[in-house]
């Protein structure tokens, strides 16, 4: 007599919980390296942002010289 129950779907949980321990000390690596201080993070925000505003600015310029 053959079964009618579907395996599990989804990670097993060793297999799951590995990936998390991998994914979490990833992340700790990643926010420890010297590249992520708040001062670098700011700097590039701010240069997006003056980024996104002059090409805005480029944009209305354009739109009114015609």
């Amino acid at each position: 007599m053959q079964s009618n129950a579907k395996p599990p779907r989804g990670p097993s949980a060793p297999r799951l919980n590995k990936a998390l321990t991998t994914g979490v000390a990833h992340l700790r690596k990643w926010f420890t390296s010297p590249e992520r201080s708040v001062q670098n993070s700011f700097l590039c925000g701010v240069a997006y942002r003056f980024g996104d505003f002059a090409a805005g600015l480029v944009i209305v310029w354009l739109i009114a010289q015609r």
